[in-house]
């Protein structure tokens, strides 16, 4: 691929996207062009050229006005979306599908009456909700599913973040009540009862909302999930249950299609809300987990709530969550979307960003990489074998569809470079000086890892493979004691000490934390790693 960097951030930014459009072109022009501004990309990067000095602005610039001219020249044939595409795609289908919807509605067919009769009933009066940390898919799945079985959405936790909210306004729909506060829901209602549960978009007992994992009658209230991620080995209930899990892109999507096997009226509000999820749990259809259900589903809801451009609107949402990330400040952004994981022991944690742009999150990367570490401790207490072995965090890019990756320490630059081998590094930020390890310097604080978008179908895998095939490293897990600080190490210290690092509530109701951390992991003498061991 052809890099160039970011002006603010020294940010490697994947442009190989543009190759396919341009060989599109029959104008040999064009295809020359393509080629001298290849060679002038590579050259550029082979000299180390770098926005952060300005002796090599003249040459970047050149090379941004090249570019500029290549797409407008490309602009004639632009490829379609993966949406527009999809909307054309099944076009026809899906008009004939809403006719069959409008007089099923009317007039059900047998399966509809079986499901009605049968299965829908299990349903009836559950509480609907959806994991810890909520995203959009979990929130609209849990409330077009209650609206179709009778029963109640709620929300996990407050407040929902900004792309939740777009999608709750945007589609005119009211935010659902906190699980806690609803009755029947962690405390009985007026009858003195529990009400049983249906699991949405999750299923691992770590991501429920934290009264019902801790509730003696869990595994007996829960009746029903509905989800698209691989079942947890620690999951199960008291009693079969209604169990809908597919391997789609979006939970939403499958919620929409059990409103048509049921012959039931999806209103436009609801196929609105429906369709924003899809649209996000896939990145606009475009993340390697999205499937035909899914691309269907967009067009066919899309219709029924009348929404001709599905694109711009998801453009919108995509801003809106960008906003609120920044707005979290660094804490939270670690670990609002994070998720941990183990091979052969093994434990490692990946947060993910999605914004439609990286310089906001860059300009903070120092505070993250602190965070990074400390979520190793804080997962763990002073249990220091529980810790986490490695914390990783990508910053995804939605528009662009391209990622980077943060790394805080030399553990994980080690499995870092393994997993994603020949991906260029660079500093996270220009105004880091000094590596946040005896193991790594500042310009190795991050990895461009380029088109790869997706957490579940390319991180994890691509850590797991090379964890599974006998990874070693200057430290051994902290299972087997690699979670020990050598005696002195000012960040551990810092750490344990009251009033250092610890995590308060400032007056915009942010999480953040006392700043004495970044100053012991940047600037103090401190030991990340010993000397290196047979480990």
């Amino acid at each position: 691929f052809r890099p160039e960097v970011d002006d603010r951030n020294s940010q490697v930014v994947n442009m190989a996207d543009e190759v396919p459009a341009l060989r599109l072109r029959e104008s040999k022009k064009l295809l020359d062009q393509e080629d001298a501004l290849a060679q002038k990309a590579e050259e550029a990067w082979r000299t180390g050229t770098t926005l952060a000095n300005r002796e090599h602005w003249p040459r970047f610039q050149e090379l941004l006005k090249s570019v500029a001219e290549a797409r407008e020249q490309s602009l004639s044939s632009e490829m379609e979306s993966d949406t527009d595409r999809a909307l054309v795609t099944y076009d026809a289908i899906v008009t004939h599908v809403m006719e069959q919807m409008k007089q099923r509605v009317a007039a059900p067919n047998h399966e509809a009456f079986v499901e009605s009769t049968f299965i829908t009933p299990q349903l009836k009066d559950c509480i609907f909700v959806g994991h810890c940390a909520p995203d959009l898919d979990c929130v609209a799945g849990a409330i077009g599913a209650a609206e179709l079985f009778g029963g109640t959405p709620t929300k996990p936790e407050t407040p929902l973040n900004g792309e939740i909210l777009f999608a709750l306004r945007e589609a005119g729909v009211e935010e659902p009540a906190l699980f806690d506060d609803t009755p029947g829901a962690s405390t009985p209602g007026a009858d003195g009862k529990l009400k049983s549960i249906c699991l949405v978009d999750h299923n691992e007992e770590k991501q429920m909302v934290s009264s019902l994992r801790s509730d003696p009658q869990r595994k007996k209230r829960i009746v029903g999930l509905i989800d698209h991620h691989a079942v947890a080995e620690s999951f199960s209930t008291d009693a079969p249950i209604f169990c809908d899990v597919r391997p789609w892109g979006s939970m939403s999507a499958i919620v929409a299609h059990i409103y048509m096997r049921n012959n039931a009226q999806i209103r436009p509000p609801i196929a609105k809300l429906l369709m924003l999820a899809i649209l996000s749990d896939t990145l606009n259809l475009q993340s390697v987990t999205t499937t035909d259900a899914d691309r269907f589903t967009v067009a066919l809801l899309a219709k029924i709530s009348g929404v001709e451009d599905p694109d711009e609107v998801a453009r919108l949402m995509f801003k809106a969550k960008t906003d609120w990330i920044v707005g979290l400040g660094p804490y939270a952004m670690v670990r609002g979307d994070q998720k941990d994981f183990c091979v052969d022991r093994w434990k490692f944690g990946i947060a993910v960003l999605e914004v439609t742009t990286m310089e906001p999150v860059l300009a903070v990367a120092a505070d993250l990489i602190v965070e990074l570490r400390l979520l190793k401790k804080d997962k763990g207490g002073a249990d220091k074998a529980k810790r986490l072995d490695f914390a990783f965090l990508f910053v995804v890019d939605v528009a662009q569809q391209c990622s980077v990756l943060l790394v805080c320490g030399g553990r994980e630059l080690a499995l870092a470079r393994h997993a994603f081998p020949n991906c260029p590094l660079a500093k996270a930020h220009p105004s880091l000086t000094k590596g946040p390890g005896t193991h790594i310097s500042a310009d190795q604080t991050m990895i461009d890892v380029g088109p790869l978008v997706s957490r579940k179908a390319q991180f994890v895998p691509a850590f797991s493979k090379i964890l599974g095939a006998g990874f070693t490293c200057h430290r051994a897990r902290t299972a087997d004691g690699g979670g020990e600080e050598p005696e002195g190490d000012a960040l551990e210290e810092c750490w344990a000490t009251p009033g250092k690092a610890e995590v308060y509530v400032d007056a915009q109701q942010r999480l953040c934390r006392e700043g004495s951390a970044r100053h012991v992991l940047f600037e103090s003498n401190y030991h990340d790693d010993p000397t290196p061991s047979a480990a």
